[in-house]
């Protein structure tokens, strides 16, 4: 990337201080979900829709960010945004089953509000850079997730007598979202009536966008690779153990995929920088998806190689898909329609995986079909990036 100016680079730090915030909230939750099970005496199904709230959250309100952005503006949208994950963190913390839940809303609506918004800073002041930026600012969601997933339990085990371990462990998270705010609130300034008017004139309406063939093919490019993740991940710990693979080395596998979602947003970057079409690069990555998820059929016992390729080559396809809403919009309000479409519907889409791959399991008695399933669906994901990638962009009137 070349050289930033230093006003670009402060810019640069916001949006990763931003991007601190889209996963780790979600993520620190399942190292002492046990010790939440324990202390507000949750059963299994109770736990578990504590994990599915985030992506109920994301499908949910995903879709109403473009608006909040419109009335607000982009800048005073993204402090709502860090306002809910703080107040989520907050609510989620406080040792009860009620906020536990209305906390994990409250978060899934600030993700989902961030994760829409991003791509529209990117495309507002990085517009020669979208790319790049969107690769990097990827690469630090996953260290965000990372490091709040590690220090969870050794937090929990070092938390002040007055509260439970794990509302420490949870509480801490707010250090994400108030860095955030720190930077973001000194930017926010008042808009004039002029600039508000500019904004809801080049903001599209969801009817425009339902009508546009490559509104369409970003979002299932993006939704269905979601799919793919969400789907093969929620039971990759349950194939792993039944072709053979013990609980610990299931774990360590798990893991390992989690890793490997972390790499691409740094090797792609000196790729994205140079390459100007993007076609081949996203059809290679979403077509690698299909080959790992086969490899895993066909020799089971490398199963850690099928892993991480598939981590690869999923995170890489959902980068450069995920760049096409700077690259195929003229302008912010496009990008952060555009995001707001293809992330409500594509998380929607996600939800269904985990359930549908289970049904498929359950009627089958095997991995082979399910895998199957997911790899055909995987199959759809490279037909519509390449679309997406080969189309021009959106012309919305």
């Amino acid at each position: 990337m070349p050289r930033l100016s230093p006003v670009t680079l402060l810019t640069l730090i916001g949006v990763f201080l931003v991007a601190l915030n889209l996963r780790a909230p979600f993520t620190s939750l399942a190292p002492v979900l046990e010790q939440i099970m324990e202390s507000l005496s949750l059963n299994a199904a109770q736990a578990g829709f504590v994990t599915a709230l985030p992506l109920i959250s994301l499908a949910v309100f995903s879709s109403l960010a473009p608006k909040l952005a419109q009335r607000v503006g982009l800048e005073k949208a993204l402090v709502v945004s860090l306002l809910c994950v703080a107040l989520g963190v907050g609510v989620r913390s406080l040792g009860y089953v009620s906020p536990l839940y209305l906390g994990t809303v409250l978060l899934g609506a600030g993700i989902a509000f961030g994760n829409v918004l991003l791509p529209a800073v990117v495309k507002k002041f990085f517009p020669d850079r979208i790319s790049e930026v969107s690769s990097l600012y990827i690469f630090i969601m996953g260290v965000g997730s990372t490091l709040a997933a590690s220090i969870m339990v050794p937090l929990s085990l070092h938390a002040p007598s007055q509260v439970s371990g794990w509302q420490f462990a949870l509480a801490f998270n707010l250090i994400f979202p108030l860095a955030a705010l720190l930077f973001w609130l000194p930017k926010l300034s008042s808009k004039t009536q002029q600039q508000q008017a500019q904004e809801e004139n080049n903001t599209p309406a969801i009817s425009t966008l339902l009508r546009s063939p490559m509104a369409w093919f970003v979002t299932l490019a993006l939704g269905i690779n979601s799919f793919t993740f969400y789907a093969f991940a929620g039971w990759l710990p349950k194939i792993l153990n039944d072709v053979g693979y013990s609980e610990l080395d299931a774990g360590y596998i798990y893991g390992f995929l989690q890793f490997s979602t972390m790499v691409p947003g740094l090797a792609l970057m000196p790729i994205l920088a140079k390459l100007k079409n993007l076609t081949v690069l996203i059809t290679l990555c979403a077509s690698t998806v299909v080959f790992s998820l086969i490899g895993m059929i066909v020799a089971p016992s490398l199963a850690i190689m099928w892993v991480g390729l598939f981590g690869l080559s999923n995170c890489s396809t959902f980068i450069v898909a995920l760049s096409f809403i700077g690259h195929k919009t003229s302008n912010s309000q496009q990008a952060a329609a555009l995001s707001g479409m293809s992330q409500s519907i594509g998380y929607a889409l996600a939800a269904t995986g985990p359930s549908m791959i289970g049904f498929i399991h359950t009627t089958s008695q095997g991995w082979v079909l399910p895998l199957l399933t997911i790899a055909l669906f995987g199959i759809a994901c490279t037909v519509f990036s390449a679309l997406a990638a080969k189309g021009k962009r959106l012309q919305l009137k």
